[in-house]
């Protein structure tokens, strides 16, 4: 599959805008063939994205076929009224879901402090009572601690350490790349930036929608109780206060689905989580 893949990059033809939403729309229709020019106009970028996020441990291989899925996927969510292009929204799509396939399979060791800091201070004194050959488990029976524990933390303790600056790949990507930082690096910032944009547009696209005592409701109940400010007195809408909840939930519901509808609620919601 990766050799079809790769093949498929060093050939792709890189189709305008339009060309690509026919490409789409023949796609939701069942058309496999324009699935897979779809998939071919879009390899190249799938290559850049999964080479960005391969490292020591999470493959190049494995990330390309993430990113063929996110545009498969993609294809089959984009609104074809949309005005964004298709290569953006698959984009989106191919970052999300290889952040989340890095974060399911890197390889983090898990161990309980007590063993890792009693073995830093006691394994050569130790080892000195009981022999330089002692398994994991008698090292662990002498000092009381769990021996799984124990063989698990000797492994790490033996192996080859990365420095957290040392690149990992082609592209410069280092340890501290994939581990949270305090300070965001540009291309998260941008990232973030255009999900908050996508959010603003289609919260005001949905307030189009709605009649003027549900608009004012979504805006001065809903959204204020979003971004953390007063709500409008349940009273001030010219109905029940028990009216008023019925609304909200309903607007709610409703937004909810028209999110759903017009861009991915993962996307969505990761941009929630963030901004």
């Amino acid at each position: 599959m990766i050799a079809a893949l790769t093949t498929l990059a060093a050939s792709a033809i890189i189709l305008s805008k339009d060309a690509q939403r026919a490409l789409v729309e023949a796609s939701q229709t069942g058309d496999a063939q324009a699935l897979t020019e779809l998939i071919q106009s879009n390899s190249r970028l799938a290559h850049k994205v999964a080479k960005r996020y391969a490292n020591g441990s999470i493959s190049f291989e494995d990330l390309l076929s993430v990113c063929t899925e996110a545009i498969i996927y993609a294809a089959g969510k984009y609104d074809l009224t949309s005005d964004a292009s298709f290569t953006t929204y698959a984009r989106l799509w191919m970052v999300a879901k290889c952040r989340v396939y890095v974060q399911a399979n890197a390889g983090l060791l898990h161990c309980g402090s007590r063993t890792a800091k009693t073995l830093w201070a006691q394994l050569a004194k130790t080892r000195a009572v009981i022999g330089d050959n002692a398994t994991p488990a008698q090292i662990a029976e002498h000092l009381g601690l769990d021996a799984d524990d124990v063989a698990v933390t000797m492994a790490a303790m033996t192996d080859r350490g990365a420095s957290m600056d040392k690149p990992l790949n082609d592209e410069g990507l280092t340890v501290a790349t994939f581990i949270a930082d305090d300070a965001d690096g540009q291309d998260v910032t941008m990232d973030r930036a255009r999900f908050s944009q996508a959010i603003q547009q289609q919260v005001a696209d949905f307030i189009d929608t709605l009649p003027q005592r549900d608009a004012a409701i979504f805006q001065a109940r809903i959204l204020a109780d979003y971004h953390g400010v007063d709500k409008a007195p349940a009273d001030s809408f010219g109905v029940t206060k028990q009216r008023v909840g019925q609304i909200e939930r309903k607007l709610t519901q409703r937004f909810q689905s028209f999110l759903t509808n017009r861009v991915a609620s993962e996307v969505l919601v990761e941009a929630l989580k963030t901004n």
